[in-house]
């Protein structure tokens, strides 16, 4: 469903169309030509989705690892030259993050 999270599509849209729609789905249909060719299968699926779960915590928990940016080090990479109207912010946080 292309709706937002709060929206009703009952509103506006039948289950007679979603349905209808259901069985154009790209993803499923190409599944289904993968299949037919011998190219897909539910091992090879969870193979996938192991792979991809395993990936996604190793990336997780490198970003855990990863040392806290500060303030001032994102403002550094942000602006070559600090605006006018960002200086003042930006001394106050270099004091804090000295402490």
């Amino acid at each position: 469903p292309h709706t937002m999270a709060g929206d009703d599509p009952t509103r506006y849209r039948t289950s007679d169309e979603d349905a209808e729609w259901e069985k154009k789905d790209p993803l499923v249909r190409f599944r289904k030509y993968l299949e037919a060719k011998g190219l897909w299968n539910e091992d090879k699926e969870n193979e996938v989705v192991e792979r991809a779960k395993s990936e996604i915590k190793a990336a997780i928990k490198e970003a855990d690892n990863t040392e806290k940016q500060t303030v001032t080090s994102l403002m550094d990479i942000m602006y070559e030259e600090m605006p006018q109207n960002l200086a003042e912010q930006y001394e106050i946080y270099k004091e804090k993050e000295s402490k």
